[in-house]
């Protein structure tokens, strides 16, 4: 798909991935809005953005947002000047609620659903309801393409001990993207066309990724494979500029679901694909599915079960 002109709102857009996914698009010709909370990271995030553009007519923006609140959401929105083509839910993450479920707070719950699950269905909810009122006085001869990216985690597959707050909320925005894709067919006519996606990338090397690793149980390190010093880990995974590239190029292709290129993560969405469409043929995803299931999480399981009966000095 080519992003030359394409007008590309970024929730999220000021640090980490969500700040890659707006250099990306900035360098292939869109115009780029980023949204987050806290002002001085928005500038320094800006003039990252505006470095790459491709010429003096894209329009670069950052708006200050706090995501989790939907009468914010309202207001900064309606101010917009043009409604995008594409919305990337990017807003999220746990570099401060990790940890066992007895270990962390009800404060950190509740911010935890609100920071990655609230934030993304408050701004999804908002554009779909903005698009569908524009569609009602358009003219077009071929429909527009509309599109809502969440960038979820792998976590949404899997239940790691020391993710007990993220993970749920991680669920939650699988469940809401699975749903709203089968919605959107209800509101594609012929002057928009709207198509759901949802990435679920693993460990990727962010700042947000270092200050997690400070907060995390050693037995969540071992069992995700976190174990390491800071040189060895950024040699291990990713970075996020290269985890931005894939999910925008699966994007293009009009990709549902989003996995990086470990096989971990294609494994794991295999044996948890539910309702979402299958990727590609779906061969691959099939075979994974029957692999993972009669194979891979039996064992997977015992072992962890094992780490975690060691430590509780019992066995």
């Amino acid at each position: 798909m080519d992003l030359q002109g394409k007008v590309v709102f970024i929730a999220g857009g000021s640090t980490g991935l969500g700040r890659e996914i707006a250099k990306k698009v900035a360098s292939e010709g869109s115009h780029v809005t980023i949204f987050a909370r806290r002002q001085e990271v928005l500038e320094k995030a800006w003039q990252e953005i505006s470095a790459v553009k491709q010429n003096t007519s894209q329009r670069i923006a950052a708006v200050p947002l706090d995501m989790s609140d939907y009468s914010q959401v309202e207001t900064i929105m309606k101010s917009q000047k043009t409604l995008p083509d594409i919305l990337y839910c990017v807003a999220g993450g746990t570099p401060t609620q990790c940890g066992f479920l007895i270990d962390i707070t009800a404060a950190d719950i509740e911010s935890c659903m609100k920071n990655n699950y609230y934030t993304s269905a408050y701004m999804a909810h908002w554009m779909l309801r903005a698009w569908i009122e524009d569609d009602k006085t358009a003219e077009r001869e071929t429909p527009r393409l509309r599109q809502i990216v969440f960038i979820n985690s792998a976590a949404a597959f899997l239940g790691l001990p020391g993710y007990t707050a993220y993970t749920p909320s991680k669920c939650a925005v699988r469940a809401l993207a699975d749903t709203l894709r089968m919605e959107a067919l209800r509101y594609s006519s012929q002057v928009s066309t709207y198509t759901i996606h949802c990435a679920f990338p693993s460990n990727f090397i962010t700042e947000s990724f270092f200050e997690e690793q400070k907060r995390k149980p050693k037995i969540t390190k071992e069992i995700e494979g976190t174990l390491g010093t800071v040189l060895e880990l950024r040699k291990k995974f990713p970075s996020a500029e290269k985890v931005a590239q894939q999910i925008i190029k699966g994007v293009s292709r009009g990709e549902f679901a989003l996995c990086d290129d470990s096989l971990e993560g294609a494994m794991f969405f295999a044996n948890m694909v539910g309702p979402s469409p299958k990727r590609g043929l779906g061969i691959v995803d099939s075979i994974f599915a029957i692999l993972v299931g009669f194979f891979v999480w039996p064992n997977l399981r015992r072992i962890w079960e094992r780490k975690l009966k060691r430590e509780s000095g019992f066995v």
